[in-house]
């Protein structure tokens, strides 16, 4: 795979042949997945080129196992496990639109047509398999810690357990939509209604409302398990999860809308930041711990890509790597982070 380096440093411009629809990173590595071309492994200190993967079709989500030993790609017609040490391809299809999910146990879940498959990370074998239908499955997620996996199914929510189904929930419209929190505390699902809809470990059930007409097309929990980020109408709206009683407290925030936001990303580990990137080319850094309900959030940092902003991941607490459409992929130090 070549050599890797032992630090990261902010600072560096790659450019790709291709459009990039998805980035991560882990460690010293980071990968670009393409709309149509191969993946692209980096070392996230340089930016230099140490392997690539093709998916037919190419990969629209991307991310590394817990410990990093492995990456998962989805895309439009298949999914793919590939190993870091030695760029073992274990485990593909390329056939079918998928999706997948990590738990913090190194297990991934990847929904493909109407099947769920749950693979362990060292070797890509199946464990188990949570659903084998005829039916489509929307999305899925981990919660309960890590000991369930949720499936939006048909509509509805399933969740199971190795030992099969352990619940099954409906909502007032259908769900296709998924996250939970890495603490597993919340299970979140939104779909073809506005607001969200999420559900505590011990039966808790909130409905959060967003704020505008239009549908979330993607939901995201930080690190900390405490702030919830629902991607509706060109803008975010921000939930505290902090539970008080057993019931959730949620302050909702709508940050700036802006003109076609194309992507976020939550700074890992401490939270509390998300990066935004626009079709505009803007790329905005916002604290959300600063806005109310009635005050709007403003932006700690600002940046401008030359190109609409095709996707975002950190590789330090102030360092964002992003991507545009023109192919190009940057690592940038953002010194109004420092402190927070």
């Amino acid at each position: 795979m070549g050599a890797m380096a032992t630090q990261a440093a902010p600072g560096w411009e790659r450019q790709i042949d291709d459009v990039p629809a998805a980035l991560a990173v882990s460690g010293t590595l980071c990968v670009v997945a393409c709309q149509s071309g191969p993946a692209h492994l980096l070392d996230a200190a340089t930016g230099q080129l140490l392997a690539r993967l093709v998916l037919p079709g190419g990969a629209r989500r991307v991310r590394f196992s817990p410990d990093g030993s492995v990456v998962a790609l989805a895309g439009p017609r298949g999914y793919a496990l590939w190993r870091v040490a030695d760029g073992a391809v274990m485990t593909r299809t390329t056939d079918t639109p998928a999706e997948f999910a990590w738990s913090d146990d190194n297990l991934c879940a990847v929904a493909c047509g109407g099947t769920v498959r749950i693979f362990e990370a060292d070797r890509g074998l199946e464990q188990w398999r949570p659903v084998d239908g005829a039916v489509t499955v929307d999305d899925v997620t981990w919660f309960d810690r890590g000991n369930t996996v949720a499936v939006a199914l048909g509509g509805e929510v399933h969740a199971f357990s190795p030992r099969g189904r352990v619940a099954a929930w409906s909502y007032p419209s259908p769900v296709r939509v998924l996250a939970g929190g890495t603490d597993g505390a919340w299970l979140c699902a939104a779909g073809d209604g506005p607001g969200v809809y999420i559900r505590g470990i011990g039966g808790t059930h909130e409905d959060l409302p967003t704020q505008g007409p239009g549908l979330i097309d993607g939901l995201s929990v930080d690190g900390t398990g405490q702030w919830l980020a629902a991607e509706v109408d060109a803008g975010l709206t921000v939930w505290d999860l902090a539970a008080r009683g057993g019931r959730v407290r949620p302050r909702p925030r709508r940050l700036e809308a802006r003109v076609a936001m194309g992507v976020a990303a939550w700074r890992p580990a401490r939270g509390a930041v998300i990066a935004t990137g626009g079709l505009d080319g803007a790329l905005s850094l916002w604290d959300v711990r600063a806005g109310s309900a009635r005050r709007t959030a403003t932006p700690v940092a600002r940046r401008f890509a030359g190109a609409p902003v095709t996707a975002l991941a950190w590789l330090q607490s102030d360092v964002l790597v992003h991507a545009d459409r023109s192919g190009r992929v940057t690592a940038q130090h953002l010194a109004e982070l420092a402190g927070r």
